[in-house]
């Protein structure tokens, strides 16, 4: 199976999925423990805006290489059925991203743009406080 070759909203649905464990377990590791305050906390991870101003934020940092925008766009470029918006087609895009690198087997690039995902989501709710 080429993941060049697979529908990007299939990739973003895996990709939805790999970001989902990652930040469960990067929450559970930092000594979250009560379910309902899990719930909270991922919500700060999970959403369709922390992704749209994640990968915003990573583009310009020109963090990722030429063929990740590539991929990228692919899926944010991908007609959906549901909401049609900005944010949605961002976040799309950034699920899809992760769902191509996991099935082409690069975990420690995954683990690397979510490292940046943690701090980016870390300083965005510390601007808040």
């Amino acid at each position: 199976m080429n993941p060049d070759f697979i529908n990007p909203l299939v990739l973003a649905y895996l990709g939805d999925s790999v970001l989902e464990l990652l930040v469960r377990e990067y929450l559970i590791k930092n000594d979250l423990q009560k379910v309902n305050e899990l719930y909270q906390k991922a919500t700060h991870y999970v959403s369709s805006k922390a992704h749209e101003d994640f990968i915003l934020y990573i583009l310009e940092q020109n963090f990722l290489t030429e063929k990740e925008v590539g991929i990228f766009k692919r899926g944010r470029n991908t007609k959906t059925n549901k909401r049609d918006s900005k944010e949605h087609r961002y976040s799309t895009g950034f699920e899809c991203l992760i769902g191509y690198l996991y099935l082409n087997n690069q975990q420690e690039r995954i683990y690397e743009i979510f490292n940046e995902f943690k701090k980016r989501v870390n300083e965005l709710e510390n601007e808040e406080i």
